[in-house]
């Protein structure tokens, strides 16, 4: 009997695959062992004011206590007041400010008493986004409510990719291209807690919408500025990087609307904190760091407007609690700042590899010590340890295996600290990431989604889907099958930049419709010659999730480093009794992951990652149940 094929699965563009290296990195330490670093002249450069972070400290305590005095009196959730405040309070703790689980827990109560007030659809999409940042940066024991929202958000999506608004109140609830962002934010998490490939297909819908409205901006003169900080912050969600050319017009026009003062404004040629903290978040989320001079600006201003009380009171606006809004996105802006900020050159995030590529690295502390060291990582192991707050490393890209790869950048303060960037790069031909596959019910279709990252001189070739019957085992037998059978359908697509998505109704090449059940989805990029580049594959099921879920197992888990991190970008193995892949895939950013559509029967999870060693367990899969779980630590 022929050997099973692996089935391999992409994870998010934030989650990216990583590929083993060249066997001298494999035995490189996680994490170096500490050094005698810093004299008192080294560490007196490398600080930077500690001003910023008191003055977003103090509008975080406004923010929590006029949050809950606001709840206290309505007794209700209001969208912005609890959902942007808990959002502001989970990017703080994130950020290693001094959040009190009281001001969290009291955010969690307002928020789980549900849309109790205003529009319906845009209150689950204030939810959803809030809960995301919860669930992301201070723990998964409120993920129900995450996927709870994701779900509903998905139900409202339209066809052409938006959640369309029904509570448009300026400036506090920005309309559509808001909600919409909100919901790809809600999905990025909610696929990075659980693995689910369900999420991927809504994002893509939701940066085709985006993507096309900014298109629409032209020169972007007349166009509202938390339009464009929506359409930017929904992309990024999306899984787009600043090097992307939709992300980048944006970037331009935001760059452009900055007043002489630093700061941007909700009105023209008018700053307000408003529009310069939601504008100093989006730019930070973009890949702009604390010193470059966009964001700096934008900092000052934010700094130098703050009122006695911690609050921020520049625009006026004819609705009730107005200084709220203003404080939390001003809030946003300042609470990016970490405890040191890290500086890089010769990197960018989402870019293709040079075989040399020269990094610099500076960083400063921001709390009035100093930084120790600065360290490289690639694919979690250590490649270069400096003393003191600069670091010069070339970076040789020549041993990478084609794939997905992440460098890591971190700031270690004198006082224990760490800061870390993240930068997501490809070396060989990836062209397409973030491939899944998921039966849409209200098409009673299958969609197969991707996003393409080809390069500019790639963008003239295609990409291909070809689905496969599967070969399934016979009835009672252990024997277990992912095998592609026969090929029942094909499509094609010019091969451009950004989300694709090709849908499948089921039939086969002669027009009759085929069975409900497992299929492999496989996708090809082809150049502009024809030749195939990259080739990935995916199981799936062509049916309800209901059918699925009582005809096949899952199988689900966290993979995690010394410490409890999740660890991301994983290799995941399922193998049957007789020792075969049947499927693989890897983790998502925070290490989890997930098998669907499987046999029932016994197996192992097998967990690879270069330079650590190999971990199974056994687990038993069984349909009609609870997902097995296997999860793992080093």
């Amino acid at each position: 009997m022929k050997s099973l094929p692996r089935v391999f699965t992409l994870s998010a563009l934030f989650l990216v695959s990583v590929l083993p290296l060249q066997s001298a990195l494999a035995s490189a330490p996680l994490v170096p062992a500490p050094k005698a670093c810093l004299t008192e002249t080294a560490r007196a450069a490398a600080k930077n004011d500690p001003q910023v972070r008191a003055t977003a400290s103090k509008g975080l305590a406004f923010l929590a206590q006029s949050s809950r005095a606001w709840t206290q009196q309505h007794r209700c959730f209001g969208c912005h007041v609890q959902a942007v405040t808990m959002e502001a309070l989970s990017v703080g703790k994130k950020h290693q400010y001094a959040i009190a689980n009281s001001d969290l827990g009291e955010m969690v109560r307002a928020l789980k008493m549900g849309v109790t007030a205003g529009g319906h659809t845009t209150g689950i999409a204030f939810e959803g986004s809030a809960w995301a940042r919860y669930d992301q940066w201070v723990g998964n024991n409120e993920t129900a409510e995450l996927l709870r929202y994701a779900g509903e958000l998905l139900a409202v999506q339209a066809q052409h990719g938006a959640i369309n608004d029904d509570d448009r109140r300026l400036p506090v609830t920005g309309g559509t291209l808001e909600t919409t962002f909100q919901a790809a934010q809600t999905w990025r998490q909610a696929y990075a807690r659980t693995a689910d490939e369900k999420w991927l297909s809504p994002m893509r819908r939701a940066e085709g919408f985006l993507v096309k409205q900014s298109a629409s901006f032209g020169k972007g003169d007349n166009v509202y500025v938390q339009d464009i900080n929506f359409s930017l912050l929904g992309l990024l969600a999306s899984g787009v990087t600043r090097t992307e050319s939709s992300a980048h017009s944006l970037i331009k026009l935001l760059l452009a609307r900055q007043n002489q003062d630093g700061g941007w404004g909700l009105d023209k040629n008018k700053t307000d904190a408003f529009a310069t903290g939601q504008t100093v978040y989006a730019l930070k989320l973009a890949g702009y760091s604390d010193s470059d001079l966009p964001v700096a600006r934008g900092i000052r201003y934010l700094v130098s407007s703050q009122d006695q009380s911690g609050a921020w009171r520049t625009y006026k606006s004819g609705q009730g609690g107005a200084e709220k809004a203003e404080t939390m996105w001003a809030v946003l802006g300042l609470v990016t700042v970490d405890v040191a900020s890290v500086t890089v050159s010769g990197l960018s995030d989402g870019q293709h590899v040079e075989p040399k590529m020269t990094l610099a690295v500076s960083a400063a502390d921001n709390q009035g010590s100093g930084i120790k060291q600065l360290e490289v990582l690639l694919d979690d192991r250590s490649l270069h340890t400096e003393c003191g707050a600069k670091l010069s490393y070339t970076l040789d890209t020549t041993g990478l295996k084609s794939g997905k790869h992440i460098v890591d950048i971190v700031a270690v303060t004198d006082k224990g600290q760490r800061s870390v960037r993240r930068f997501t790069v490809y070396a060989g031909d990836v062209f397409m990431t973030e491939l899944g596959a998921q039966f849409d019910e209200k098409s009673s279709s299958s969609v197969v989604s991707l996003r393409n990252i080809a390069p500019q001189t790639e963008q003239s070739g295609a990409v291909e889907l070809e689905v496969y019957s599967v070969k399934e085992a016979a009835k009672g037998s252990k024997d277990t099958s992912n095998e592609p059978k026969d090929r029942v359908f094909v499509s094609s697509k010019k091969g451009q930049v950004g989300g694709l998505a090709f849908g499948w109704n089921g039939s086969g090449s002669d027009g009759k419709a085929l069975p409900v059940g497992r299929y492999v989805a496989k996708v090809l990029f082809r150049d502009a010659a024809g030749k195939v580049r990259q080739s990935e594959s995916t199981v799936f099921f062509h049916g309800s999730e209901a059918a699925q879920r009582q005809k096949y197992a899952e199988v689900e888990g966290q993979i995690a480093l010394k410490g409890g991190s999740g660890s991301a970008n994983t290799l995941v193995e399922l193998v049957d009794e007789r020792g075969r892949v049947v499927q693989a895939t890897r983790t998502t950013e925070q290490g989890n992951y997930r098998f669907k559509t499987v046999d029932q029967g016994q197996y192992k999870v097998r967990v690879r990652k270069d330079g650590f060693s190999d971990l199974e367990s056994p687990i038993q899969a069984a349909p009609a149940a609870a997902p097995a779980k296997a999860s793992m630590s080093w």
